[in-house]
């Protein structure tokens, strides 16, 4: 069946994303085999018609294109194609992929529109009365499934009547891995969107920037300052603030932005480790990272980023990938969070907003070098007595390779941890699990090997189990 396409018409295509509970986990067995390529620019002939078979098989190929995404990075390189307008998921503004959430159908990502990502889309119907976005949630995994939904389109002037022009859809579902969630992806949809979004309230900027990090109080000064603009922000507009909040934090100041400098940025997870929006990854949003680890295997750190927002705010320094640096695969980069818990007016629940950076990267405001410890230190573990993690922190006054050795009172060595490099800095941070240890005593012993010298220093610590 053909559809003439009328000038200025936007054919959509919806990838729906499930995160809402009662959905179970799909087979996409059948979508892992091969499936004909059929691209946005296919959907659409030389005579300015829509096939609908065509429009069908771009979903499955989607669909099946989606499904094979193992990683984050790999989410991030599909949402750049998605944005594409000559890719293969965009065709201008005729033809282009619109990522939505199932709680209150939520958007998650709009190429045609930006200003309306993160409303909620759930009281949109077409013409008819037809909740057609629930329609869509019901898709299955087999084969896409036609969807029809009404809707008048305001550029033609015969398309005045309720029901005028129905318009065919196609919604497919498929599993994804990396967020251990269905997925619906939806393609023919049509909807005028833009009365969603609301306009920016006047209020006023904190006075540090993510370009005024350099250390740990800016950093701090700078979270402080979003969590108190975020605030005013809630109380103005409610739960439509989530929608500002991404757009001004996602902007880099290199674009007019405020609260992103390249990789010093906000994010925002719950108490129980949701992430509920990242400046950098968006495609992490939506993932349980409670028990995540960082590039050495920490797997504490969320959980210390949320204990020390909950505390009254607070640093955590951690390791990770710096994606500038070839060179950090195996051991990451220091980074350190500043965290602080709010509590959003129109957002029922606390959530935790937290600001980053990588103090090797900065420079003070002077162009002078971040300040670097004039000695070697050993600033004790923490909890001590802990069972069965514990954290060992120590300044560092030069690039150096670090092991911790334990040892019971009678001097054994009982553990003896992995060498690992560490920059040169305060607070860096050793994590020991003693899952293997038994209760008692113990003397740790921090060595570290410098391009000038050799450090070491020594103390207690007692598990109890």
């Amino acid at each position: 069946m053909m559809y003439l396409v009328k000038r200025k018409l936007s054919i959509t295509v919806i990838s729906i994303l499930l995160l809402g509970a009662g959905m179970g986990l799909s087979d996409s067995t059948a979508l892992q085999a091969q499936v004909p390529k059929v691209t946005a620019d296919a959907v659409i002939g030389a005579d300015g018609k829509v096939n609908e078979d065509s429009l069908k098989a771009f979903v499955t190929w989607a669909t099946a294109v989606s499904a094979e995404i193992t990683s984050i990075e790999e989410g991030n390189k599909l949402r750049a194609a998605i944005y594409d307008s000559t890719g293969d998921y965009r065709s201008g503004d005729n033809i282009f992929l619109m990522y939505l959430t199932d709680y209150r159908g939520t958007i998650l990502f709009h190429p045609g529109n930006r200003h309306v990502e993160s409303i909620p889309a759930d009281s949109v119907v077409d013409e008819e009365g037809t909740y057609v976005v629930m329609k869509m949630l019901a898709a299955g995994t087999d084969e896409a499934v036609r969807v029809e939904y009404c809707w008048n389109d305001p550029n033609d002037d015969s398309d005045n009547a309720p029901g005028a022009t129905c318009k065919p859809s196609y919604a497919m579902r498929y599993y994804a891995p990396t967020i251990q969630r269905d997925l619906v992806v939806v393609g023919g949809y049509y909807q005028d969107l833009s009365a969603l979004a609301t306009p920016l309230p006047d209020i006023p900027l904190p006075d540090v920037t993510a370009a005024d990090v350099v250390d740990r109080e800016t950093l701090k000064q700078f979270v402080e300052g979003a969590v108190q603009w975020s605030d005013s922000l809630f109380n103005a507009l409610g739960f439509s603030a989530v929608l500002h909040w991404k757009i001004e934090f996602r902007k880099d100041v290199s674009d007019g932005g405020f609260f992103k400098d390249g990789l010093t940025l906000l994010y925002s997870i719950t108490p129980d480790g949701y992430v509920v929006f990242h400046a950098l990854d968006p495609w992490r949003e939506g993932r349980i990272v409670i028990n995540n680890p960082d590039a050495r295997g920490d797997t504490t750190f969320v959980r210390r980023i949320i204990d020390e927002a909950q505390s009254g705010g607070g640093f955590v320094d951690y390791y990770w990938d710096n994606p500038d640096d070839p060179n950090d695969d195996q051991d990451g980069t220091l980074r350190t969070t500043y965290a602080v818990s709010m509590m959003p007016a129109g957002i029922q629940g606390e959530y935790i907003l937290a600001g980053s950076f990588f103090p090797s990267l900065v420079t003070s405001v002077e162009g002078a070098a971040t300040e670097i410890p004039e000695d070697f230190a050993l600033h004790g573990n923490y909890p001590n007595p802990f069972n069965p993690s514990t954290r060992i922190q120590f300044d560092l006054p030069e690039r150096a390779q670090v092991t911790l050795q334990v040892l019971d009172l009678l001097g054994r060595k009982v553990v003896e941890l992995p060498v690992m490099a560490f920059e040169a800095g305060a607070n860096r941070t050793i994590e020991l699990n003693a899952v293997n240890l038994s209760s008692g005593a113990y003397i740790y012993r921090v060595i570290a090997i410098g391009s000038e010298r050799r450090y070491e220093k020594s103390g207690f610590m007692t598990l109890v189990k």
